[in-house]
């Protein structure tokens, strides 16, 4: 699987959306052509051999999404026709046979075309987000889990309130995939107001934690990257103005005090010259131990020295301290004062961290990484990370996949098209 190839997908039409299952080893495709093809990788031959076509919509089908494999091989498509059908394999049945995948009842909520679906991360439950162009985003869910049968709407975000209609562009929607941060995290973007907002599922109630970003232009597509070991989530947006934009979100701002750089090994405020300087010092040490042994002999000399200078300065602060406590009467006017200066490290200046000590959360915050002018200025239809949220896939208008990777410095650049 590591060689190109070219697939014969013989779709009648323009092919809008592509989406590989959790292992890579099956493919769906959909297109104007009002048909879904699924494709099985064989290992033998290398090659990909279609499973099934489905004619699965009344218009364009534009997004595919599968669910994580624990729950079946289940496949969801939403449509302009303002449908979101989802697609259960039926293994007993002969590949090919029009009735390998069983088609469940259409959910048409919505009154507008329906532009993005995102199964949730596997750690929650069974359940789908959906966007559409009437400035809703509904959450579904099935009420028997076994058979997957009776989807209905379990919530529902307002993001546009009054409405919105097809002209007012896509709506688009994209999980948070870790498990480890906040739970049940939501990325919302694109319709009339061209605004990026971040909700969080709590009770079954969408809350706005944060709106990320507002634009004079459409957002197409966003995509929210695994964190893999980060202190902070990266969310990439693609518009209709041929930006990528890719911002830092804590949840938990006091995560943002660690001083972790992008790499998970290196520390912010290291330079090259100083992890240069400690390297060639544990070389030399290495190459004269007895230089070394003899170095440590004199620091314990010294240290011995400065221990008796430090007990006389002791009994003489003690004895100021006495006086001091006599003038306080034993209180402390400045309890945050003690209170930082007796817990030191990391976050001792970390006002944030203080807050929630005493009961109150810390507000979610964000920042702009990079804003990336692809050339030509097309319109970016789609974005996309890998497994590790350390490289981004964008396609765009004039035909081009570019990939995009983060230098040593922060900056994003382009390393293949």
């Amino acid at each position: 699987m590591d060689q190109d190839q070219s697939i014969p997908v013989n779709h009648d039409d323009f092919i809008h959306d592509i989406a590989y299952n959790f292992y890579g080893s099956r493919l769906a495709t959909c297109g104007s052509d009002r048909c879904i093809k699924i494709w099985d990788w064989n290992r033998q031959t290398g090659l990909w051999i279609l499973n099934e076509s489905i004619g699965a919509h009344d218009s364009s089908i534009v997004r595919l999404s599968w669910a994580h494999p624990e729950f079946g091989q289940v496949l969801a498509s939403c449509s302009l026709d303002c449908t979101v059908r989802i697609w259960v394999e039926q293994e007993t049945n002969m590949k090919n046979s029009s009735m390998r995948w069983r088609g469940l009842m259409p959910l048409g909520d919505s009154k507008a075309a329906v532009h993005s679906i995102a199964f949730a991360p596997e750690y929650s439950s069974l359940s789908i987000a959906t966007g559409s162009s009437d400035g809703k985003v509904r959450l579904y869910s099935p009420t028997d889990p076994v058979r997957l049968s009776n989807w209905t709407v379990n919530c529902m975000i307002d993001f546009v309130p009054g409405g919105a209609t097809d002209a007012d562009g896509p709506l688009c929607v994209s999980w948070c995939k870790s498990r480890f941060s906040s739970p049940h995290m939501l990325v919302v973007g694109g319709s009339k107001h061209k605004n990026v907002k971040i909700y969080q599922l709590l009770s079954n109630v969408f809350v706005e934690l944060l709106e990320l970003a507002q634009y004079d232009s459409h957002v197409l597509d966003i995509d929210w990257a695994p964190t893999m070991g980060r202190s902070y989530h990266l969310i990439a947006t693609a518009c209709a103005d041929g930006h990528i934009r890719i911002y830092k979100f804590w949840s938990d701002p006091s995560l943002a005090k660690t001083h972790l750089s992008d790499s998970l090994f290196v520390y912010d405020g290291d330079s090259d010259d100083n992890k240069d300087d400690a390297n060639m010092k544990a070389l030399d040490t290495s190459r004269h131990p007895d230089d070394a042994s003899a170095s440590s002999d004199e620091a314990s000399d010294d240290t011995d020295d400065s221990e008796d200078s430090v007990d006389d300065e002791d009994s003489e602060d003690s004895i100021s301290a006495d006086d001091d406590d006599d003038d306080n009467d034993g209180t402390d006017s400045d309890p945050d004062r003690s209170s930082s200066a007796s817990g030191g490290g990391l976050y001792a200046s970390d006002p944030d961290r203080r807050g929630r000590q005493r009961g109150r959360p810390s507000a979610p915050r964000s920042e702009l990484a990079s804003d990336i002018a692809v050339q030509p200025s097309v319109p970016i239809r789609r974005i996309r990370w890998n497994s590790s949220g350390t490289l981004l896939v964008s396609s765009s208008d004039d035909g081009v996949v570019r990939m995009w990777r983060m230098t040593a410095s922060g900056t994003w650049r382009e390393v293949a098209a």
